[in-house]
C-alpha cells in the first residue's frame, strides 16, 4: 500500500507540473547563452572536470552516470577541437596553468518515477574555475521533461548531448570573438 501511495504521489507531482506547463519546456533557470560573460571562457586551455552525476531513480531507468560522462567527454572533445581534456575531478595543486585556463563541464540528472511515467531534470554548468567564484557568471542550461519510463533514458541522453553541443557552440563563439 505504501509503494502505491508513493507511486500515486509521484504521478500526481508529474500531473501537477504538466498542469502548470513546466515539463516539456526549458527551465526558467536556463541561462541565455548571449548573457553569459564570455570573457572567462576565452582563456580556457583545457577541461579538467567533465562529469555527469545521476540522482533519484536514474539508475533504475537505465541512466548510468559513468556512461553519460564518457559520452559527454567524447562529444566535448569532438565539438571543441584544440582543447585538451584531462580525466580528473578538478584542478591539481601543482598545475602550471592558472585557474582561469582550466575549464569544467558538469551536469546533474534527476529523475522521479520508475513504473509508468517518469520525470527528469538535466542541469548543466560550465565555465572556468575563476567563474565559479563569481555569482551569475557560469554558463547554465537546464531541461525538464517527462515521459513513459521506457523513453526517459533516451530523452536524457539526447538532452545531455544537446547541452554539450550548445555549450560547444557558445565556447567556440567566445574563442572566435577573442580572435583565437
Amino acid at each position: 500500500m505504501r509503494s502505491q501511495t508513493i507511486a500515486v504521489g509521484r504521478v500526481s507531482l508529474v500531473l501537477v507540473l504538466c498542469g502548470i506547463g513546466l515539463l516539456p519546456t526549458v527551465s526558467a533557470r536556463a541561462a541565455n547563452p548571449e548573457s553569459v560573460p564570455l570573457s572567462d571562457m576565452r582563456h580556457i586551455k583545457k577541461f579538467v572536470a567533465v562529469e555527469v552525476q545521476t540522482q533519484g531513480t536514474a539508475e533504475k531507468l537505465g541512466i548510468n552516470g559513468a556512461e553519460l560522462t564518457d559520452v559527454t567527454r567524447a562529444t566535448l572533445l569532438n565539438k571543441v577541437p584544440g582543447i585538451a581534456l584531462e580525466s580528473s575531478s578538478g584542478p591539481s595543486s601543482d598545475a602550471p596553468e592558472r585557474l582561469n585556463q582550466l575549464g569544467f563541464f558538469t551536469c546533474e540528472v534527476w529523475t522521479v518515477g520508475e513504473q509508468y511515467i517518469a520525470a527528469y531534470h538535466v542541469d548543466c554548468n560550465a565555465g572556468s574555475y575563476t567563474a565559479q567564484k563569481t555569482p551569475g557568471s557560469l554558463w547554465n542550461q537546464a531541461i525538464l521533461g517527462y515521459g513513459p519510463r521506457d523513453e526517459v533514458s533516451d530523452a536524457v541522453r539526447k538532452g545531455v548531448r544537446a547541452m554539450v553541443e550548445l555549450f560547444a557552440n557558445t565556447f567556440a563563439n567566445a574563442r572566435v570573438d577573442a580572435g583565437r
